[in-house]
């Protein structure tokens, strides 16, 4: 059982928040992940029903592993400032796999359109 690697991520309420991945082996060389899906959320604790949020998940690029990760800034508008927690995971052929985990930090904002 492989452990998630951890990323934490920051965000000011309202942004757009865009996180690239990229799959390797070590460190270098690409996973081919075309055919996977990618699922990820953010809940404010592990076990509550009803995510806070969720990313928008798009493969890139299959062969070179890379994917893109974006929560819009409506999404992150209706985010009260505080800590929370989000992960990403990969099913692959109904193989689920857990990629990150971390903390999902929201920033007060000041100006708001």
């Amino acid at each position: 059982m492989a452990t998630p690697a951890e990323q934490d991520l920051v965000v000011t309420r309202g942004d757009t928040l865009t996180v690239g991945v990229t799959m390797t082996t070590n460190g270098s060389t690409p996973i081919n992940i075309t055919g996977r899906v990618y699922t990820s959320m953010v809940r404010q604790n592990y076990d509550d029903p009803t995510p806070a949020a969720t990313f928008t998940c798009t493969i890139i690029s299959g062969a070179a592993g890379t994917l893109q990760l974006v929560m819009s800034a409506a999404s992150t508008a209706v985010l009260e400032p505080q800590n929370y927690y989000w992960d990403l995971q990969e099913n692959a052929s109904g193989i689920i796999t857990t990629i990150l985990s971390g903390s999902f930090v929201v920033l007060p904002d000041v100006t708001r359109t």
